[in-house]
Parts: C-alpha cells; structure tokens; sequence
C-alpha cells in the first residue's frame, strides 16, 4: 500500500466530509484513510459518517477517543496503525486533489533507486491567502542530506504539503508533542533522521486552509528552542547552524509576522513585532554580513526584509495603531 491518510475529526460538520470526500475521489485506490474521531464518549456514540465510511470501505481505519485528546494525540495514534509506505496528515477542511495518490506514486516509481524518507510538494493556500507555496529547493532532486543541506535551510514550515516514509517515523518513535502544535519541531526532528529528501515537481496537489489559528500563535516560533536544542543533542549543530538558523529567522521575521498580519487582531501583531524586534535585532547585523545561506539571496522578499530591518518593523508597528 502507498499511503495512509490521517484525518483527525474534532467536529463532524461539512468541512470534514468536505476533506473525506476529496480523498475518496482519487483515481488511484492505493491508500488507506485513518479517521480519529477526537471527541467525548458521548459525541462519539453519535458519529454516523465516520462509522458509514468505516463500514462502507475496505480502508478505513476508524479510532473513537474516549475523551478529547487533541490532534498531537491523534496523530501519534493513527502513527502506529499506519500500514502505508508513506502517511500523509490532512487537516480537517482541507482538499486533495483527485489524483493525489496517482502523482505520488508516479513520483515514488520514479525514483524507485532511492529511499526517499520525506516527500514535499507544492500546495494552494486558501482562505487568508490565495497563493501557491514558493520553493527554493530544486524540484525533483534527491537531497542526501548527509552531505547537502539546503532542506534544512527552505523546507517549508507547514506539515500538510509533505508526506513521510511510515517505517522511519516508526522505526524512531517519532510522536508530536502532547497538547501544542509543535508541528515544526516533528518535521525538523524527521528531517535531522532523514537520509533522501525530495521536493516534487509538478501541479499543487492540494488545498491547504489558512485560518486564525486555535492554540497559541506564539506556538510557532518558541519550538524553534527545541528545535535547535534537539540539533545540539543529536550533534549535528555545528555543521547545520547556518542552516537551521536560516530557517528559524526567517519563520520568525517573515512568515510568522506575515501570518499575523492577515489575522486583522491589531494587538497580537504590536506584540509579535515586539517579540520579533527584540530577537532579531541584535543579531540582524551579524546574521546579514556572516549567515552563508541569506548571503545567497535566494528568497528576495527575505533579504529586504533583514537588509532594512528597522524599516520593516516600523511598519509592521504602524499597522499595529
């Protein structure tokens, strides 16, 4: 089997059938669907589509939590059912495209010759944005990572545009963390055991929904400690600090910052500049003249961003008024 495909369902309302839907409509039937019905006891006695899709299709796993667990829970469980080569996490909302599993697999055939542990694509954000995910990865190049680092540097930071081989997130226990999304922390501790990685060419292969989130947005950044502290344990810090470091501005400074400006929440964005401003001012001097990656200028938008810094978060503090 291809893929497994976790769906976690805190409430079942049309955005979820929305989702099941979609990957019931692939025109490749190489995959299973793992459903976790993450609700009370009570409300799970009364799920009627997770249990027809259970009862109606050879592929279905379906996981009833006794109590709500949260996605972190939720995911590590459908971990362990999973019997594809690779699983795939869809957000509750979200859409795959119909021939989803037949790209991937074509994809995976391929590049049979290669274990590739980690597969990423291009996805069509929606909902506060209308955009396709940009990649500074060369497409449809290996990366061995043990000599190539350039993943570790522009993997993107959202979990649902890649895939991952099951038996290595298996093989090392990988789980996310309970209770808050830590997404990025499962991804980089995948990525510091990967040996092949692969950036997809080709047509977006989904709908990824971009909403206010419902936890902490703070979530985002503060993993970036455990990140670079779980680099440190593992030893490979010291050859991928530019890398890593790369990533970690650049998700704070940009992206974050630009995440929160589409939240029209005038407080959040004056205190997440006021975060930003007082991680990275001090060091924008040294990161812009010594960090080997920005030196590069791949990402234009990124290299005016830290290039006037001072600018940037001044505007950033205007729209804040």
């Amino acid at each position: 089997m291809l893929l497994s495909f976790v769906v976690v369902s805190q409430d079942t309302n049309s955005s979820f059938e929305k989702t099941i839907d979609s990957i019931y409509a692939q025109t490749d039937n190489d995959y299973e669907v793992i459903i976790v019905s993450d609700k009370s006891m009570a409300d799970n006695a009364k799920e009627v589509y997770g249990r027809d899709k259970f009862w109606n299709n050879n592929n279905v796993k379906l996981v009833l939590n006794n109590s709500i667990q949260g996605l972190s829970v939720s995911w590590n469980t459908a971990i362990d059912l999973a019997e594809g080569k690779y699983i795939k996490f869809v957000n509750q909302g979200d859409s795959i495209k119909p021939n989803y599993v037949e790209e991937m697999k074509k994809t995976v055939e391929k590049f049979k010759s290669d274990e590739i542990d980690i597969i990423e694509y291009d996805v069509q954000l929606v909902g506060l944005t209308n955009t396709t995910i940009e990649t500074y990865l060369e497409k449809d190049n290996v990366y061995e990572l043990a000599n190539c680092y350039d993943p570790y540097a522009y993997t993107n930071s959202i979990l649902f545009n890649k895939v991952f081989r099951t038996k290595l997130l298996q093989d090392f226990g990988f789980k996310f963390r309970r209770f808050v999304r830590f997404d990025m922390l499962f991804i980089y501790k995948v990525l510091g055991q990967t040996d092949k990685f692969l950036y997809r060419s080709g047509e977006p292969l989904e709908e990824v929904m971009v909403a206010p989130v419902q936890y902490s947005a703070f979530d985002l950044v503060n993993q970036w400690t455990h990140i670079l502290n779980y680099y440190r344990r593992i030893a490979k810090f010291k050859d991928l600090k530019d890398y890593l470091n790369y990533a970690y501005y650049k998700t704070m400074v940009h992206i974050w910052l630009w995440m929160i400006k589409h939240y029209d929440n005038k407080l959040l964005l004056k205190k997440a500049s006021s975060f930003v401003e007082r991680k990275f001012a001090e060091k924008q001097e040294d990161f812009v003249a010594e960090n080997k990656v920005f030196k590069q200028q791949k990402d234009a938008r990124f290299t005016e961003i830290c290039t006037n810094f001072s600018k940037y978060i001044k505007d950033m503090y205007k729209l804040a008024k």
